[in-house]
């Protein structure tokens, strides 16, 4: 069962009350955890609101800032506030890219105020670009699956494309990696199997195995 909360908002930059809602419950019938952090569930579950958009001014702002806490709610109907997936580009071809630029420029210009913050605009950077290489199977496997030879030129096309994409945000894919290992301080065993990860895409095997037996051997005395 999903159940909401309704709240009210104030722009800080326009000062208009928007409505929203605050996810209190529901259920998920499948998830998928990838080792980057990403988790996607079934059904769909939009766990990207903590950026809000103003419908009327359209700047952005942190959700969680703007919520009045008030128990009663307004007569009056109000704008709905926006998310991410309400930017302008989000129908577009590159939109993929569009939003990793659009966390990194919120990074640039100090949006984020504090550690977790940062963190959770990193966190998105990285798994905005390894989502250009996150849902592929084995070539050899899609190959073989394909029926035709027009199919199996459309998939090496469309890696040879992904592929490229990836590559040219490589550059940010490590300053971003990076600046996020030293923010990140793990809290718990899982949160290091995290950290272990972010060294290992940068390449340093040695780093993540040794975070990685650390956070084996705090689970096993956790037993």
């Amino acid at each position: 069962m999903t159940t909401f909360r309704q709240v009210v908002l104030v722009c800080p930059h326009c000062k208009t009350k928007l409505s929203g809602f605050d996810l209190m419950s529901y259920t998920v019938y499948q998830s998928t955890q990838y080792p980057d952090g990403k988790v996607e569930t079934k059904p769909w579950q939009n766990t990207d609101t903590e950026i809000a958009i103003c419908p009327e001014c359209n700047k952005v702002f942190w959700r969680s800032d703007a919520i009045i806490e008030s128990e009663d709610y307004p007569d009056e109907e109000l704008p709905s506030v926006g998310d991410v997936h309400d930017l302008p580009f989000r129908m577009q071809d590159d939109s993929k890219e569009q939003l990793i630029h659009f966390y990194n420029n919120l990074l640039n210009k100090g949006f984020a105020n504090t550690v977790d913050r940062k963190i959770y605009l990193r966190l998105r950077i990285w798994w905005g670009i390894n989502d250009f290489k996150r849902y592929r199977k084995p070539l050899f496997i899609e190959l073989l699956k394909s029926r035709t030879i027009k199919r199996a030129r459309f998939i090496l096309k469309n890696r040879k494309e992904l592929n490229k994409r990836f590559i040219n945000f490589k550059p940010l894919f490590k300053e971003n990696l990076e600046k996020l290992i030293a923010i990140y301080v793990p809290e718990n065993p899982n949160e290091s199997i995290l950290l272990a990860e972010m060294y290992r895409q940068l390449g340093n095997e040695s780093k993540a195995k040794k975070i990685t037996s650390e956070a084996n051997n705090s689970f096993g005395n956790n037993e």
